[in-house]
C-alpha cells in the first residue's frame, strides 16, 4: 500500500494504491488520517481508484477514519471505488456511513459545502 498526499484548497487528498488489507493498512492509513485531523484538516478524500483489493480489515480502517473525522467535526470521502469495492460497501450497508464519490469534482464540491 502506498499513500501520496496532496492538498486541493482546504481538502487533503490521499491517493492510495496497492492492497488495502490487514497488516498493510492498520498503521499507515489510520495514522495518516489521525495526524491530519490533529493538524486541523477537516476534509479528507481517500482516492481508492488505484486500490486493487480491499479486505474486511481495510473496510474497517476506512470506517474508523470516517467516524474519527465526524467526531472531530470533519468528513472523510471515498473517491473512485472499484465496482467490487462498491459491491462490498453495499453488502455491508456502509453507504449510510461513508460518503462515496465517483469524481474529484463531486468530492471537492461536497467537501467545500461542508465548510
Amino acid at each position: 500500500m502506498t499513500i501520496q498526499e496532496r492538498a486541493v484548497g482546504s481538502v487533503v487528498v490521499l491517493d492510495m494504491s496497492g492492497r488495502l488489507v490487514l497488516g498493510d493498512v492498520d498503521g499507515a492509513l489510520k495514522e495518516r488520517v489521525n495526524t491530519l485531523l490533529q493538524q486541523g484538516s477537516r476534509q479528507v478524500v481517500l482516492n481508492v481508484g488505484d486500490v486493487s483489493y480491499v479486505d474486511s480489515a481495510g473496510l474497517g480502517v476506512i470506517v474508523s477514519a470516517s467516524l474519527a473525522a465526524r467526531k472531530a467535526g470533519g468528513v472523510v470521502r471515498l473517491l473512485n471505488p472499484s465496482t467490487r469495492l462498491r459491491q462490498l460497501l453495499e453488502m455491508a450497508k456502509l453507504f449510510t456511513i461513508l460518503d462515496v464519490c465517483q469524481s474529484e469534482a463531486q468530492a471537492f464540491g461536497g467537501a467545500a459545502s461542508e465548510s
